[in-house]
């Protein structure tokens, strides 16, 4: 997926986080200044920013930062300070040090240790000064569920540049060629079932769905059964569940139908390039993925199976700002603002409703017109409204869940109950910290 990579994601968003000092607050005083520089200073702030990215994804970037700055010539001047590879790693360093940037990406899954360190800025001032001047400054405006970590203890410390629903991208060829329907919004796991495997021919090594030892997450599964991980306070897991084993049993039942490839033959290899090699019928990928470069077929998509319940995986990414900043912070807030506005208009899904409702209008330069296809926008934007994130991801969570829950069931080594039990059992121990 665009937003990560399967074999990476657990090591990106699972990263350690280190110490900082206590929490930070700012109110949004036009002289609001730790260093007692004046706002009316004539020379404009320069306001660092640190963005991950590979080379085309930063190129772009900078061409929206360019345009920024060049509407705010005598204000502020924003410096991107691209980090391609061991992101996080460098933030905490630097962070450690006090020479982090103004202005940072978070992973959703680090926001709360951020949070509770005190690194990041109090927002709620200036949200309340700015939010009738810029529709990103006002959490109203955002989807309900991109907001899951921004908030803590009551405050914002954060707002979200992207929030991507888990989509089910499906072979239309390979569904007329078995005469099935086409999947639909309200269609069901029973049905999911049943077209896959129709559509799996194990000894030409053409299955009806990839599931792999980390991707798709199994907590859309778990979710879309009515299943929770955590209890409401979050100090218990709930995965041991009744309602969560279905989830898990999902799993299970795709091993046991043999829809999916043996876990050895997605060894060292792309797996959504299975799909768009025609190898795979259904592969459920991030909203902005694409699979536009598809082999021989026109990739479609359809919402994710229907449980007791509609439920997707969202992925969230956050942009903050150092609650250290030297700067006058009501300048950089002005210069996130800017950046939030620019990015909502860049990336696939906006987490601002407004900005969502014109995704036809977002360029995405792979795609037929440079546009999101029409077909696929109904799909995604009601994909945003039941989308969610995990709650909580504590240290060796995704580690947890390939080692007692993906490896096991999609090997055949135990049940989905004992799975589940087990899953609990080590993550109650790392929600305490043992």
């Amino acid at each position: 997926m665009k937003f990560a990579s399967k074999a990476s994601l657990a090591v990106v968003i699972s990263s350690s986080m280190v110490a900082v000092t206590a929490c930070g607050n700012g109110s949004a005083g036009a002289n609001n200044n730790s260093n007692g520089t004046s706002s009316a200073s004539k020379k404009p702030v320069t306001v660092t920013f640190m963005s991950w990215g590979g080379a085309q994804e930063n190129k772009q970037l900078l061409g929206l930062i360019k345009k920024i700055n060049q509407q705010h010539q005598g204000q502020f001047q924003i410096k991107d300070i691209n980090v391609p590879s061991k992101y996080s790693q460098k933030l905490n360093t630097e962070l450690a040090a006090g020479t982090a940037t103004d202005i940072f990406y978070v992973n959703n899954d680090n926001l709360p240790k951020y949070e509770k360190n005190g690194t990041l800025l109090n927002l709620d001032s200036y949200l309340a000064k700015y939010k009738s001047k810029y529709i990103v400054a006002n959490p109203s405006n955002y989807y309900k569920s991109s907001l899951l970590n921004a908030k803590y203890n009551g405050h914002y410390y954060s707002l979200p540049w992207i929030a991507q629903p888990v989509v089910m991208y499906y072979n239309p060829k390979m569904f007329q060629a078995h005469n099935l329907p086409m999947p639909k919004a309200g269609w069901t796991w029973s049905q999911f079932f049943h077209d896959a495997k129709v559509l799996t021919n194990a000894k030409k090594h053409i299955y009806g769905f990839l599931q792999s030892n980390g991707w798709p997450p199994v907590e859309m599964y778990v979710w879309s059964q009515g299943g929770h991980f955590y209890n409401q306070g979050l100090t218990k897991s709930s995965l041991s569940q009744p309602a969560a084993v279905k989830g898990i049993q999902l799993l299970a039942q795709m091993r046991k139908d043999q829809v999916i490839p043996p876990l050895a033959q997605l060894a060292n290899v792309n797996i959504e390039s299975l799909y768009r090699q025609g190898r795979v019928a259904m592969f459920a990928g991030g909203a902005a993925d694409g699979n536009y470069n598809s082999q021989g077929f026109t990739a479609k998509i359809a919402p994710m199976p229907k449980g007791s319940q509609n439920a997707t995986f969202l992925y969230l990414a956050n942009l903050a700002i150092n609650a250290h900043t030297k700067k006058n912070k009501d300048v950089v807030f002005q210069a996130y603002a800017a950046l939030l506005k620019a990015i909502n208009h860049w990336k696939v899904v906006p987490p601002v409703k407004q900005y969502a409702k014109n995704l036809s209008q977002i360029s995405v330069p792979d795609a037929p017109g440079g546009h999101t296809p029409q077909d696929r926008i109904p799909v995604i934007l009601q994909s945003m409204k039941y989308a969610r994130a995990p709650r909580l991801t504590p240290t060796n969570y995704y580690t947890i869940l390939s080692n007692d829950i993906y490896q096991p069931i999609l090997s055949g080594s135990t049940t989905p109950q004992k799975a589940a039990q087990k899953a609990a059992k080590a993550l109650d121990k790392a929600i305490q910290g043992k």
